[in-house]
């Protein structure tokens, strides 16, 4: 079968690689539909340490099963599933709790030295697969955990109902936490970006407000907006200091934070609005097993419109001339997906 095989920093090859057949209690799939992470860009450039070569990175897929391994009764030939891409052992502390994310034995696919999803097929457990409807397409499919991540972090800020909502950022994960806000019936959704094509993605996503703090009155906006008062909740999805104290400047009293974005380890905030002001500030990192399983269901039933936000479905041969594009000239891309041609 093909793969793209991360063989060093800058390094990605279309080759031959060993086929795989599944385990107890593992399916095979044809891999359908793969999506490019900004931490696969961030492995392709070697800055992360988390892709040791050579591997197959991977994690954001969905596929067709085409075996089934000793063991599986819960799968068909032919189902269309997406994957929750850690192998977790279910019988560590963390498993017990039901935090499988944390999983003290995980593996990840398509992160360290385990193998990933961009290749022609993949084996992986049983318990990870997820039902995907037919009328869902595969490249959708892919997009469940991102997904996921943006749902966890939107649930951190409770009941949206009625509330002015600001999300700062419109990269992959931005974009989804605003599809997962406008399902919480918010009264309005405010969007902040320098990129004009990407605020324009954002409209067809239900945004109210589009500010491009570059060439608008971002505080001016908010207010103009919110009776003087400015919004209820900001969600930031970039995770440097510019975007992250642009959020907390735009939160009334006692409004709440949530920090999705993980750009830079350290950023200057003023601690003193914070706690005059009695703002919260929740951090969010990935997604668990529910919340995984929950965002599935919810793209089965058609109650998220994510398809805007794919930029680009290229075939396997062509990812590696798209890493280097997405690492160097990524222009007006969001999401590029690898897709079974």
């Amino acid at each position: 079968m093909k793969g793209i095989v991360y063989e060093g920093p800058n390094k990605l090859s279309y080759q031959d690689v060993p086929d795989v057949s599944p385990k107890q209690g593992e399916v095979k799939l044809r891999v359908k539909a793969c999506g490019i992470c900004g931490s696969d860009v961030h492995g392709y450039l070697g800055l992360t340490g988390r892709r040791l070569e050579p591997m197959m990175m991977g994690h954001e897929f969905a596929g067709e099963v085409v075996e089934l391994g000793a063991g599986v009764t819960g799968r068909q030939i032919g189902e269309k599933v997406a994957v929750y891409p850690v192998d977790f052992c279910g019988e560590c502390e963390m498993c017990k709790k039901g935090d499988v994310h944390l999983c003290l034995n995980k593996r990840a696919f398509g992160v360290l030295d385990v193998d990933g999803a961009f290749a022609e097929y993949i084996c992986v457990p049983e318990k990870c697969c997820f039902t995907v409807k037919d009328n869902v397409p595969y490249a959708i499919g892919s997009l469940m955990e991102p997904l996921a991540v943006s749902y966890r972090g939107v649930g951190h800020a409770g009941d949206l109902s009625g509330k002015n909502v600001l999300l700062v950022g419109t990269g992959t994960i931005g974009l989804l936490a605003l599809a997962c806000v406008k399902m919480k019936n918010p009264r309005k959704i405010f969007v902040s970006d320098l990129s004009d094509s990407r605020l324009e993605v954002a409209r067809s996503m239900g945004a109210d407000v589009l500010i491009n703090p570059s060439k608008q009155d971002f505080k001016e906006i908010i207010m103009a907006n919110t009776d003087g008062k400015g919004v209820d909740v900001a969600i930031e999805a970039v995770g440097a200091t510019p975007t992250v104290q642009q959020a907390m400047s735009a939160l009334a009293f006692g409004g709440t934070a949530v920090w999705i974005g993980n750009n830079k380890p350290m950023v200057e905030i003023n601690m003193q609005e914070i706690v005059t002001r009695e703002l919260t500030v929740h951090g969010s990192f990935l997604y668990g097993y529910e919340e995984f399983k929950t965002v599935v269901s919810l793209l089965n039933e058609g109650k998220l419109n994510v398809a805007p936000l794919i930029s680009k479905e290229i075939t396997l041969a062509q990812a590696p001339d798209y890493f280097y594009k997405l690492a160097h000239d990524p222009g007006e891309l969001i999401k590029v997906v690898v897709v079974d041609s």
